[in-house]
């Protein structure tokens, strides 16, 4: 279903968590900016702020919910992707069950496996993605990751996709 406007999309949210989530997409703004501002700066570019706003025009907020599965191993959380966006932002629930898939610069005996991401409580996990892979020449990567279940606990994971103004 497509929304018109941010005031639309937010009624469809659910009341229990609205404000929390918008205010968290909110606050973010300014520790996404000073993200991009630090990795682009290393690449040698100096933009001004309207740039680097244009780069994160566009924010949007996931909330997944993820129920224990008593055969996690026959389970899709999230298939195996990379995110297309600039930068995606998650916060951790201590849980886990992220996985990235092992680059050739890694350890050797690790390459094309899929490694955990060590779980770290109200820690925040940036990927890469496409569009600044694509800005930096290669020199950043978008990891493929994929989501596993677990069988032990339910978990939530809210990341928060930046994508570039369509200008």
């Amino acid at each position: 279903m497509a929304y018109t406007n941010d005031d639309e999309a937010l009624q469809q949210w659910p009341v229990e968590c609205r404000d929390v989530a918008l205010q968290y997409l909110k606050t973010s703004h300014e520790m996404v900016r000073k993200l991009l501002e630090a990795l682009l700066g290393n690449l040698g570019a100096e933009l001004d702020d309207s740039k680097i706003d244009a780069f994160i025009g566009k924010k949007m907020v996931n909330m997944n919910f993820y129920l224990t599965c008593p055969n996690p191993e026959l389970t899709i959380g999230v298939g195996r992707h990379s995110d297309m966006d600039t930068l995606t932002i998650l916060l951790q629930d201590g849980i886990g069950s992220l996985y990235i898939k092992a680059p050739q610069v890694v350890n050797m005996e690790k390459k094309g496996e899929w490694v955990e991401i060590p779980p770290i409580s109200g820690a925040l996990v940036i990927n890469i993605g496409y569009m600044l892979q694509i800005w930096s020449n290669g020199r950043y990567k978008s990891a493929e990751h994929i989501v596993r279940t677990t069988s032990t606990k339910s978990r939530v994971s809210i990341p928060i996709f930046t994508s570039p103004q369509p200008t």
